[in-house]
């Protein structure tokens, strides 16, 4: 990173630094005032981006410094985490287990494109929602759009909205968990079905537990496996098959989209770490650097979050993306329900 650059990053970059901090204060002073966990780290630092987002008008020179800490930090401290997973988690009917995976995803994408085509949205959008809502939000949107041929307004409008819905399920999903009865490996899969992003899992399952964490991450791992297919099959659900034909006959495929770095990364680390080939103290090391850097991420993600924007999305979009995400956390649950 060249001296221009660095100063672009560093303000903002502070800005979530400082929110840090007073997220562990909020958390710390609130857990100790009431005797309870009620005030969760990674919630705290989420939920005061939004309020400062929300409330002021944030200089532009900020910007750079945000996305730096909702992406780049957010990557590096997913796949830092990977030095801590332990494959033993996993049940031994884990083929099984990502089969279902797999069948799952397939089923939501198609039958959250009939709740959007249903309610009204046009095809090419409500192709951006299913995807978006069954497989990894704002990166499917993102990916699939060159695909179905999407306007510039449908992809902005879908992942507006798709963002600021994404993070409030991170931050309300683990203040329901004591509602839900799950244990660790069904909460964590769970979340890893429901949540949009991959570090997004992260947040939401941390601070129920580490299993679940590591859990939902790899649930998660295998729902973003799907991306490719989606792209490639997405302009199939159009109705006009000639056009689908011709679009998915060269689809505009970005393969860093579809693979980001970290997520390789992240499954090396794991690896190497299920093989031995990873000291304790440095195993022990790297989880508490992946919890500090998601404390800052976590303040960039919030900070990226203005839920005045939601004033500027379209009410059948709103309602197609929350019916949507409805329908799958109500089939994600009962799937995870079933697991021994």
């Amino acid at each position: 990173m060249n001296r221009e650059a660095l100063f672009r990053v560093l303000p903002g970059f502070f800005l979530c630094l400082a929110l840090g901090g007073l997220a562990y204060g909020v958390s710390v002073a609130g857990n100790s005032l009431t005797g309870q966990r009620y005030f969760e780290l990674f919630t705290c630092a989420i939920v005061l981006g939004i309020c400062v987002r929300s409330s002021f008008d944030l200089p532009a020179f900020w910007s750079g410094g945000i996305r730096f800490a909702a992406v780049t930090i957010l990557e590096i401290a997913v796949f830092l985490l990977g030095f801590s997973l332990d494959f033993s988690v996993f049940s031994g009917n884990s083929l099984v287990f990502v089969g279902c995976i797999l069948g799952f995803v397939t089923v939501m994408v198609i039958l959250s494109f009939t709740i959007c085509r249903a309610i009204g949205l046009p095809e090419h959008l409500a192709v951006l929602v299913a995807c978006g809502n069954s497989i990894c939000g704002n990166a499917a949107i993102a990916a699939v759009a060159p695909a179905v041929r999407a306007c510039n307004e449908d992809v902005a409008a879908a992942i507006t909205f798709s963002s600021i819905l994404g993070v409030l399920v991170v931050v309300f999903l683990p203040l329901l968990e004591p509602a839900f009865g799950l244990n660790a490996v069904q909460f964590g899969t769970f979340a890893g079905l429901t949540v949009y992003a991959v570090p997004q899992v992260v947040a939401a399952t941390a601070p129920v537990s580490m299993a679940s964490a590591h859990i939902g991450t790899a649930v998660k791992l295998v729902r973003v496996l799907m991306l490719m297919p989606a792209v490639l099959l997405a302009p199939l659900l159009l109705r006009n098959h000639e056009t689908a034909d011709r679009i998915a006959g060269k689809p505009r495929l970005a393969f860093a989209k579809v693979f980001p770095w970290f997520i390789p990364a992240f499954l090396t680390a794991a690896l190497a770490n299920n093989l031995g080939l990873v000291p304790l103290s440095v195993s022990s090391l790297t989880s508490d650097l992946s919890r500090t850097l998601f404390v800052v991420a976590m303040c960039g993600l919030g900070l990226s979050v203005d839920l005045r924007r939601m004033l500027t999305v379209g009410p059948r979009l709103v309602l197609g993306i929350t019916s949507c995400l409805a329908v799958l956390s109500v089939f994600s649950f009962l799937l995870a329900r079933s697991l021994a």
